[in-house]
Parts: C-alpha cells; sequence; structure tokens
C-alpha cells in the first residue's frame, strides 16, 4: 500500500492513465553490464544458440521509451545475434492487452509488469516465469539488501521479478522561476522562494496571479484523462498520513479519508485557491501533457509532477531550463509523514509462454544491470535500486540534481506486514465507486457540496469492502487476521525497524 514512485502508482491501480509523458535521453557510455560468462547469464553470444533470434519487450514508457531505445542498441552491439523487438503500449490500455496477449499465446517475451491483476494473480494465472535458474545468489547479491523478499517478488520461493526503480516521492512540485522572479519571490541572492507550506504556496500563487494581471496563473494542472486531481491531494503524503493515494493506515488498519483530518483540510486549503481565481480555470478540459507545456510557457507557476516532466520537456520546451524541484508542501512548518519504501520491489519479468528464456534473461539482466542504471539516471529518467547509481554527479541540469536531493531525502521505510503473513496479499477488497478521484472531481466542480460527508462515505465503502475482503479469504480457507493490518507503534517521521 506504499508506493515510491509513478510505476507503483500504475502497478497499484492504473490511475486512469496516470502519466502520459514523453522524454529525451543521452547516451552515457557504452558500458557492458553482462560480460562473459557472467553469473545467471546465458552465454556471452546471447543465449545457447548461435541462430539469429528476435525477443520482444512490452512497456508503457513513453518519456523514458528513448533510454530504453539507447539500451536495446548497446545490448545489440553485444550480442549481435539477438534482436530486442520493443512495443509501447498505451498506458491505460496495458493490462488489458497483456492480459489478451497471454490468453492468445503472444504474451512478449519481457514485459513491464502491470499493477492489475496483482502479481500473484499473474503468477497464478501463468503470465511470468520463475527466474530462479539464472537469478543465482552470485547475480542477487549485486543488488542492494533487502531487494528480493517473500510477499513482495519472491512466492513460495520462487523468484519473479526484480526492483527497478529506486526509492524517491515520485512526484515533486515544480516552480516555473520566471514568473517567480516576476511576483518578486526571491531571495537576497536572486533564487526563488520554493513555497514549503500549504499557506506559503496559497501566498505565493496569490502573488504571481495579481503580478501577471491576468495572464498567468499561481497553479495549474490537467485532468481531462481522470486521474490528475489525486495528484494535487498528494501535498497530503508529506502532512500527516502514510498513504495519500488511498488513506489506507497501517497504525489502524482502516481507510482514514474522513477520520484523518489532513484530507478535509487539503480540500479546503486547495478549494480556497480555486475560490481566489489563482488555479487555470480550464484544468478539467486539458490533458496532462497539455498543461506540462502550459506551464513550460508561462501560463502558470507551480505544477505536481514526477521526474518524467524534465525529459519531457527537452522535447516539448527545448529551452525551457529555468524552473526549480522542490519536494511536496506540507500542512505545518515541517514534514509530519513521508513517502515510503518496504522490502522488495516489482519491475520486468519474463513470460512463461517465451520460448527463448535464455534470451530474455540475457535483456532482463541487462536492463537489471548496475551499468544500466548509471546510465538511467545519467539520462534523467529518475533514480535507481542501486546507490552507485544515484550520485549527485551523475546530474546533468540543476533541476535534476533538485530531484535527486528530493529524492534522497524524502523517503522512509515503512512497515511490511505482508512480509511476515503472504496470505495478506490474497485478501482482495472489491472496488467501491464513486473513488476518491469522482469525489474530488464532484468536489471542484461543485457537484458536490458536502465535502465531509462524501470522504466519509467513501471511507465507509472502502472500510466495509475490505472487512468482506477478509472474511471472504477466510471462508477459502485462506489465513487472514485484521490484526495484520494494524503496526500501532509506527512513527511517521522515521524508519520502522522490521521485527
Amino acid at each position: 500500500m506504499f508506493r515510491t514512485t509513478r510505476r507503483h502508482v500504475l502497478r497499484a491501480a492504473l490511475v486512469g492513465v496516470v502519466g502520459t509523458a514523453i522524454a529525451a535521453c543521452t547516451r552515457a557510455g557504452s558500458f557492458s553490464p553482462v560480460p562473459s560468462a557472467a553469473p545467471g547469464s546465458a552465454s556471452s553470444t546471447g543465449g545457447k544458440s548461435a541462430a539469429p533470434v528476435t525477443i520482444t519487450h512490452w512497456d508503457w514508457w513513453v518519456t523514458q521509451g528513448p533510454t530504453i531505445d539507447q539500451e536495446i542498441r548497446l545490448f545489440q552491439e553485444k550480442y549481435p545475434r539477438v534482436t530486442v523487438r520493443k512495443t509501447t503500449q498505451v498506458t491505460d490500455q496495458y493490462p488489458s492487452l497483456l492480459q489478451l496477449a497471454v490468453k492468445g499465446g503472444t504474451a512478449p517475451d519481457v514485459f513491464l509488469i502491470p499493477g492489475t491483476p496483482d502479481l500473484i494473480e499473474q503468477i497464478g494465472q501463468g503470465w511470468l516465469r520463475s527466474l530462479d535458474q539464472w537469478a543465482t545468489a552470485e547475480w542477487r547479491a549485486t543488488f542492494p539488501p533487502q531487494s528480493f523478499a517473500e510477499g513482495s517478488n519472491i512466492f513460495q520461493g520462487k523468484l519473479y521479478t526484480a526492483p527497478f526503480d529506486g526509492p524517491s516521492p515520485w512526484l515533486q512540485l515544480y516552480l516555473n522561476d520566471r514568473l517567480f522572479r516576476q511576483a518578486g519571490l526571491v531571495d537576497a541572492r536572486g533564487n526563488v522562494q520554493a513555497p514549503r507550506t500549504w499557506a506559503e504556496v496559497s501566498a505565493a500563487a496569490r502573488a504571481i496571479t495579481r503580478a501577471a494581471k491576468g495572464d498567468a496563473f499561481g497553479w495549474g494542472f490537467g485532468d481531462k484523462q481522470k486521474f490528475v486531481l489525486p495528484w494535487q491531494m498528494m501535498m497530503c503524503q508529506t502532512s500527516g498520513t502514510p498513504d495519500a493515494q488511498t488513506s489506507f493506515d497501517l497504525r489502524t488498519g482502516t481507510y482514514t479519508w474522513a477520520s484523518n483530518p489532513v484530507f478535509l483540510d487539503w480540500i479546503t486549503f486547495f478549494m480556497g485557491m480555486k475560490r481566489d481565481g489563482l488555479i487555470v480555470p480550464d484544468v478539467m478540459s486539458i490533458d496532462d501533457e497539455t498543461a506540462r507545456v502550459h506551464f513550460a510557457s508561462g501560463r502558470f507557476a507551480m505544477l505536481i509532477g514526477g521526474v518524467w516532466v524534465q525529459s519531457g520537456w527537452t522535447k516539448t520546451n527545448p529551452n525551457f531550463t529555468e524552473y526549480t524541484v522542490v519536494g511536496l508542501p506540507h500542512e505545518g512548518p515541517v514534514p509530519t509523514s513521508y513517502f515510503y519504501r518496504t522490502p522488495g520491489g516489482v519491475g520486468f519479468g519474463i513470460a512463461s509462454q517465451t520460448k527463448l528464456p535464455d534470451e530474455a534473461w540475457l535483456w532482463f539482466s541487462w536492463l537489471n544491470s548496475k551499468e544500466a542504471a548509471i546510465r538511467w539516471v545519467q539520462a534523467g529518467q529518475g533514480v535507481r535500486v542501486f546507490p552507485e547509481a544515484n550520485k549527485l554527479e551523475y546530474a546533468r541540469t540543476k533541476p535534476y540534481r533538485e530531484y535527486m536531493q528530493v529524492a534522497l531525502e524524502g523517503t522512509r521505510l515503512a512497515p511490511a506486514p505482508n512480509l511476515r503473513h503472504p496470505t495478506m496479499d490474497q485478501v482482495k477488497p472489491q472496488q467501491t465507486l464513486p473513488d476518491i478521484q469522482g469525489i474530488l472531481e464532484g468536489i471542484y466542480t461543485g457537484q458536490i457540496s458536502d465535502w465531509k460527508g462524501a470522504l466519509l462515505d467513501l471511507q465507509n465503502r472502502q472500510n466495509a469492502a475490505f472487512a468482506a475482503a477478509i472474511k471472504d479469504a477466510q471462508s477459502r480457507g485462506i489465513a487472514a487476521d485484521p490484526a495484520w493490518w494494524r503496526v500501532p507503534d509506527w512513527n511517521l517521521t522515521r524508519d520502522y525497524v522490521q521485527i
């Protein structure tokens, strides 16, 4: 229930199109991530056969696409007999397209694992092949501690994937420096005065909107694709909730949309900015990509987004470099919660249907090598699971260095009770509608006036669905104790020590 990156969000709920982003890539050198006779690799010639072969690769990455393309070029230089044919699918259709491919016997050899169905269901339905024949102890030792864990990427003792991303807040606040300077929001050195609290956000948005005299606004986003409104609410993530995406709180084992006052506080704050005319008027009719272009063009001054927006601007607005990256603002003077990470992690997998398992592993291990991770970071695509890759010196621009600083400071270790009780993952609450996206739409457009009542209704429905899912699991003979979902001694501001 704790996600630290945009990719985790796509897995957890595939919230609409959670990010139709764009990207750029720079080549960082021709390393050889899989040396001859490397532990866990197939062979120095690329598999067991000497005949040319083609393996298929699926993901939903647009922003990161050029970087993956560069890795394919480097891989094929090292293993010229293996061709990688990549397909980038539409984000919100990815799970259903993959399911159809599996049913039709045409699953890609290597694919980015989606969030629906859950990983354990994908394994149960035979989508994924175990990596154990290649993923030796020596290969696993190249990863940081706690990279592999039962209930995360190991099920019934078998490994199916490896963590790809490094721990980082998957969303940050982006500031248009020109608009901040135009409003006089700079310090004595001329540096932009970044807002750290919600109150400072409102004050900055007011100053910017006033200074622009109708030509620009303080805040903007694009919710046409119906997934970005909850991103705005992610300011609660640093303000006293362990999970601003779902409101589930492991301290109590319940959904807390109404019982945790931070969510209503945020709605009051955000709707106040709308009431005062500080937010771009057409946010509900433009999409996220358009909003990012508008931000770069100076239509508004503050945008919540992920690291992918940086490489996107190099493509859509290549001359736009004057922006600042900071962590998400918090309600009070200091953060009272953080983004969280847990042991294990999910990334790519190998299809059980593959007819070229050794070649598929060769490509999988290349993607998951330290050398490829360094190139990924150098290309500005985010942090990776390997600490050696996440050096500030690899940041080639000021904004990317600022992002990396936020990433290195903005997460904490969360409890992971499912590692002790793997059957927790078999408890599947039914979705209940309207969800938080629908409720926020109703509030923002004025169709819902009882904000607290709407949050309480969602909280009650989700808690009822959760209780029913536990009872259903128990009726099927699955061990499930509600107490497993409660960790009352968790301090949200510190790393949780797993006992």
